[in-house]
């Protein structure tokens, strides 16, 4: 494995323990740290849109907000079950990241939403930073499982 392999794969052990914490009850948010996972300025692509972002204060008020709606439907833990690096150069990689989100729902009913995001990250200032990332259809899989 690379050094660069290494790197990001330990750049989402990271950012797995973060955003697992963010889901606990009482949840631990670090907006601070979440926001240093990304790059200055970041792409994401969904099925409903591409947008881009400032990684800026106003990145950084939605963080919160974000846990704080994977908790109100029932998110009680989001795991990284399998990283996949493929390095594209000397300073780009792409991640496949695949995620398993534990839930219990209104009904008491317990469960698990497994999916892949791939994630696109440079390595130019020193440490990974994610500049870029494709998920599935978070919306669709939350109405599949009664949580929406």
């Amino acid at each position: 494995m690379s050094e660069m392999e290494t790197r990001i794969r330990d750049f989402f052990d990271d950012y797995g323990r973060t955003s697992n914490d963010g889901l606990q009850d009482p949840p631990t948010i670090d907006a601070e740290k979440t926001a240093d996972f990304f790059a200055a300025y970041f792409v994401g692509s969904t099925p409903q849109a591409v947008f881009g972002s400032a990684n800026d204060a106003s990145f950084r008020k939605v963080i919160p907000q974000g846990f704080a709606d994977y908790r109100k439907v029932g998110g009680k833990q989001m795991s990284i079950t399998d990283v996949k690096v493929t390095p594209l150069d000397d300073i780009h990689a792409m991640a496949e990241v695949g995620w398993d989100f534990a839930y219990l729902n209104s009904a008491g009913k317990s469960g698990n939403i497994r999916f892949t995001n791939f994630y696109f990250l440079t390595t130019a200032s020193g440490s990974p930073k994610i500049f870029a990332y494709i998920t599935a259809d978070e919306e669709k899989a939350m109405k599949d499982h009664g949580l929406v």
